[in-house]
């Protein structure tokens, strides 16, 4: 009768654990948000986060009209959402670097990549975004990191 009693104990223990870990987990939520854009900094976090929200008009309006092939937003759409692009994927932003109306902002890319319990893992990418400071004195991308930049966009149209 004890031994069942302390069974029961552990039992009843284990249980309100998974649950107050279930708990945590859904509370956290781990939603971003859009930041204030007044920054490069800012502008990169907002690209990306609009591109793995879907958000493609928002992400569209970070590119500096001064890119040589800025594509239409509808092409834009195809490069950023095409195949294989839709992985999980985060970003770290690292140091800016300032020079009058150029930045360059540092990027640690980590693409999430998985097949089973033993057959997954990340690969993380240093690189980096590089803006352009409009007349007005807001920011605007002039490249990005793959998979989230069109290969073509800076190229001269002929």
């Amino acid at each position: 009768m004890k031994n069942d009693t302390f069974l029961l104990g552990i039992v009843a223990g284990i249980v309100l654990l998974v649950v107050v870990a279930v708990i945590v987990v859904l509370a956290r939520g781990g939603q971003e948000n859009y930041i204030a854009a007044d920054t490069p900094a800012g502008v990169v976090h907002n690209y990306f986060l609009a591109i793995q929200r879907r958000d493609y008009e928002r992400a569209y309006g970070y590119l500096s009209d001064e890119l040589e092939a800025k594509p239409e937003l509808d092409d834009f759409m195809r490069t950023v959402d095409a195949p294989g692009n839709r992985a999980e994927s985060s970003i770290q932003i690292g140091e800016t670097t300032l020079d009058a109306d150029r930045a360059q902002v540092d990027v640690t890319m980590t693409t999430y990549y998985g097949g089973g319990l033993f057959d997954s893992g990340n690969n993380a990418t240093h690189q980096t975004a590089y803006l352009r400071a409009t007349p007005g004195g807001d920011w605007r991308l002039i490249e990005f990191p793959y998979p989230y930049w069109g290969y073509d966009w800076n190229e001269a149209r002929d």
